[in-house]
């Protein structure tokens, strides 16, 4: 899980890896994710203790104050008020129920096209919670119905993993990413996206879920955002279309994807921004800028 021997699936070296390798974590269970949060909070401190460079303490800062965030809100962290696990509940979609056959298969429906982690996840929650309900029910008929209803859920589960679901799942671009790249999106539904994801979503995708287009209130941008990834994961394949171009740029395709808080290459990606950052043309912008903040200050005069 080390930056340093390689691996770069969870990390801490500035705020968008922070941001990524939680959105990772959401497929575990929540007793791992606060362990793995807390060892790289730990690794990170350590890291930040022998590091002199000011913009590698600047950005393992930021992320520090990610992980910690994330801790005071799921009860792992030093924020006594804060409230264990329950922090999503904005988040959950409503409606989602395992009373009876009926509605366990209204739930599925919900559930329908939105992130396979999300579907498992909530369809295991509500199992869950079957188990509590059902341990303090003597009602025969409540407890044959809500058998029902798990049963349906149940059988959902088996079959998601048995078809592997998961490989759907297409996670999110950290909205602070997205703002580094140079190109802005032309499409209007893709530009409301990207204005509801950093603004009323403040950058947490969970709130998508609960979040919806201005011409469409019933289907929520969750659900919208993976209708249209998936028809560009098709048109991608099916016309042999590469993501990169030859300068190492995003082909035009794959802006589409990225403006969807997607890529299928994500470290790709983030070496492009980090290479934009260093760029002449970017160094050039920065000192343009400087020059005009200069010339735009008065000046002092000479007693």
């Amino acid at each position: 899980m080390s930056e340093e021997n390689g691996e770069t699936k969870f990390g801490f070296k500035d705020k968008a890896k922070a941001e990524e390798t939680l959105q990772l974590l959401e497929s575990h269970d929540m007793q791992y994710r606060k362990l793995t949060v807390r060892g790289l909070l730990g690794r990170a401190k350590r890291v930040l203790s022998m590091t002199k460079a000011e913009d590698k303490i600047k950005n393992i800062n930021e992320a520090i104050e990610v992980f910690a965030k994330w801790l005071d809100v799921h009860g792992g962290g030093s924020n006594k008020s804060a409230k264990p696990e329950n922090n999503d509940k904005a988040d959950t979609v409503p409606g989602l129920c395992f009373k009876d056959k009926e509605a366990a298969e209204k739930t599925l429906k919900i559930l329908e096209g939105r992130d396979p982690d999300y579907q498992r996840l909530a369809v295991k929650g509500l199992i869950g919670s079957s188990k509590r309900v059902l341990s303090g029910t003597k009602n025969e008929d409540k407890i044959k119905a809500i058998k029902e209803g798990v049963q349906v859920l149940e059988d959902f589960l088996e079959k998601f993993e048995t078809e592997n679901m998961m490989q759907h799942n297409r996670p999110y671009l950290a909205y602070s990413l997205i703002e580094q790249i140079p190109t802005k999106p032309t499409d209007k539904l893709i530009k409301e996206f990207l204005e509801v994801y950093g603004g009323k979503a403040k950058g947490n995708y969970k709130h998508l879920r609960t979040l919806f287009p201005e011409e469409d209130d019933s289907t929520s941008w969750d659900i919208v955002r993976n209708k249209h990834l998936k028809e560009l994961n098709e048109e991608v394949r099916s016309k042999g279309i590469k993501l990169f171009t030859e300068n190492w740029a995003p082909s035009e395709i794959h802006l589409k994807m990225i403006h969807w808080a997607y890529t299928p290459m994500p470290d790709r990606l983030k070496t492009y921004v980090e290479g934009l950052k260093s760029s002449p043309k970017a160094k050039k912008r920065k000192t343009s800028s400087s020059d005009e903040s200069d010339e735009a200050s008065p000046k002092k005069q000479k007693v």
